[in-house]
């Protein structure tokens, strides 16, 4: 170290030892930092959180979601209006743990009922069901197609 290095550090030293209650001005900025620290830990932690949240649902989230869908569809065909679907789950082959469902693993589809008002018509009929197959692996003896007219 130079001569001006060494005079600087012992002027710095001095100004430093001038202040009073120096700890507790440390102890502030340590718990500051540890505060940052844990701040940005809980976000990380937040954010896993929300990441697991797309693996995993509650059942009712997962049927409801399934049974909103095809509403949807089954609405956007011609002469179909008023769709109620009702979707029911084989649940002895889930992984189901406090009621949330691993979708790495999706339960298998037992039965969808659907009312609707227009299904009346055969071929109406028939185009709701090609859909209901079309879009869930189910046979056609466990899809059932009712008018709500």
């Amino acid at each position: 170290m130079s001569e001006n290095e060494k005079k600087t550090g012992l002027k710095w030293l001095e100004k430093l030892k001038k202040i009073k209650h120096i700890e507790i001005y440390i102890a502030i900025i340590f718990i500051v930092i540890l505060l940052l620290i844990y701040m940005s830990n809980f976000s990380n932690s937040k954010s896993d959180n929300n990441d697991s949240n797309t693996d995993t649902l509650t059942v009712t989230a997962y049927i409801d979601r399934l049974e909103t869908n095809l509403e949807e569809t089954l609405s956007n065909i011609g002469g179909v209006s008023d769709v109620k679907v009702m979707i029911t789950l084989n649940m002895s082959d889930a992984e189901v743990t406090d009621s949330t469902i691993n979708l790495n693993k999706f339960p298998e589809i037992k039965g969808v009922i659907v009312t609707a008002k227009g299904v009346n018509d055969t071929s109406t009929k028939m185009k709701v069901l090609h859909a209901i197959e079309a879009v869930i692996d189910i046979q056609n003896g466990n899809i059932e197609i009712l008018s709500s007219e």
